[in-house]
């Protein structure tokens, strides 16, 4: 990195995995600490820098954007970005007045840390915010599950105890029995239960591979997948998905030349596309995990939502797949339930992590939803398709009628979003913006990619609003994109 004068520039590796706007990070980070860039010096302003280096202006703005969020630079209006005075680099003694952890060295948690904290907020004031992945209000499973957790509530060992960490027998054997109903072969044993998929998520990226490895992923995909992995320091090799999902000519391509320690990949009801990747695919992406030694980690929380119930990867290959689900997204995200069903050769090792994090999901709601079980999910499954379809009617009949040309929305798929794109000549985050104005939010398209892109997509989730708002949504977002 040059720094004399006007000539800054920064050496740029362009062939490599890590993303353009990371390096720039980390190399300003060094010279930051090293100290070569003193407190008070004045970084270069965001345009004249992309320009010296050939990148677009919001790559530029994101490695800024980290090194503003790890304390390193302060930035304000019209005084452009300086080198923060509470991380002088290369200072002998820390001053007094500067806590010990303002120090500490970078702890990243995402490209978009406040990401998730808007997934989780439920107050988006007066907007229809069509922002949270929730089952919607309709129908609900209340009045059944308050009676199915009395009746669990009524034994002690369920309330009062841990109980085993694989979680409790009864429901490893009733997800068994739905599991082998979708074609999978599942021995209850094979089961272990999680305090929400997240968390098997972050079990398989502890234990598949350590800090510095590379993994596939998917193009757009889960933020908070995205979060793990790169709090775990893995590198993404990302592969973009189509309408039949996942490209898995793609990912033959990265096998070929590279080694990843695992392909993360939701197949069915994608998030946030809404594909399901097809039989064909499906049958390819096993046979290479299989032919190159890659185990897949299939995230299928979405899975029993789909009209056309096609099968999991996990029935092409026990051994290839570990396999993740949750309740959260057919009963309800406060149960804070989900499911690993792993190959044994690594299912003792993920089972061990998971101790080291909470010894026992709730051993009262693993009884009470294994108590529905047996007695009314399967028709509040059947009455949460139909109000899916319903509300996804709702919503493209109403982009039809109020979207300008040019704002797009991918009309196949299912669940709970619609992933839509913007006009090239308008950016997704300044649509939103406007939106909000006008009583509408959404989550911009950035935030499910590992590297760049996503500057021109945004994700609609419909079922967090009133069915009766949703068109009046829709039509906000229109009226701010004219």
């Amino acid at each position: 990195m040059q720094t004399g004068s006007s000539e800054w520039t920064v050496d740029l590796d362009r062939g490599s995995v890590v993303p353009i706007y990371r390096q720039i990070y980390e190399r300003f980070r060094e010279q930051i600490l090293a100290g070569a860039l003193p407190e008070g010096t004045r970084l270069p302003p965001e345009r004249a820098l992309a320009e010296r280096l050939a990148v677009n202006r919001s790559t530029i703005v994101r490695g800024y954007r980290d090194l503003a969020a790890d304390g390193l630079i302060d930035q304000r209006v019209g005084s452009g970005s300086r080198v923060a005075a509470a991380l002088r680099a290369g200072q002998p003694e820390r001053s007094a007045a500067v806590p010990w952890w303002v120090t500490l060295p970078p702890w990243r948690v995402g490209q978009f840390p406040a990401v998730l904290g808007e997934l989780a907020a439920s107050e988006h004031g007066d907007r229809i915010a069509f922002v949270q992945g929730v089952p919607p209000a309709e129908p609900s499973p209340l009045a059944d599950l308050s009676r199915c957790f009395a009746r669990a509530g009524g034994d002690e060992k369920f309330v009062l105890t841990y109980g085993d960490s694989e979680g409790y027998a009864p429901l490893r054997e009733a997800i068994a029995l739905r599991m082998r109903a979708r074609g999978c072969s599942v021995d209850p044993r094979d089961v272990l239960m999680l305090t929400g998929s997240t968390q098997g998520i972050t079990l398989a990226a502890q234990s598949l591979a350590e800090p510095g490895d590379e993994i596939v992923v998917e193009a757009p995909t889960y933020p908070g997948a995205l979060q793990i992995f790169q709090i775990a320091g893995l590198r993404a090799l990302t592969v973009p998905v189509d309408e039949e999902g996942m490209r898995v000519d793609h990912v033959e391509a990265i096998l070929r030349t590279r080694r990843p320690r695992f392909i993360y990949t939701m197949p069915s009801i994608h998030n946030p596309t809404g594909a399901t990747m097809s039989a064909q695919r499906r049958d390819r992406l096993v046979a290479l995990a299989r032919r190159y030694g890659v185990p897949i980690v299939e995230d299928d929380p979405y899975g029993e939502l789909s009209d056309s119930q096609i099968e999991p990867l996990r029935a092409r290959d026990a051994d290839s797949v570990i396999y993740l689900s949750s309740f959260s997204k057919t009963i309800a995200p406060s149960l804070r339930l989900g499911w690993l069903i792993g190959p044994r050769t690594v299912y003792e090792r993920l089972l061990l992590r998971k101790q080291s994090y909470d010894m026992a999901s709730s051993m009262y709601i693993q009884a009470g939803v294994r108590e529905y079980l047996e007695t009314g999910y399967d028709q509040h499954l059947a009455a949460l398709r139909a109000e899916l379809r319903e509300r996804r009617t709702i919503a493209l009949r109403a982009i039809e009628r109020w979207w300008p040309a040019g704002l797009r929305a991918a009309t196949g798929g299912g669940g709970y979003y619609v992933w839509a794109t913007t006009p090239r000549e308008r950016g997704a985050r300044a649509l939103l913006a406007a939106a909000e104005r006008l009583g509408a939010s959404f989550l911009f398209g950035e935030a499910f990619f590992a590297q760049a892109g996503g500057d021109h997509n945004f994700r609609l989730a419909l079922t967090p609003v009133p069915r009766a708002s949703i068109e009046e949504g829709i039509r906000r977002i229109g009226e701010a994109a004219r």
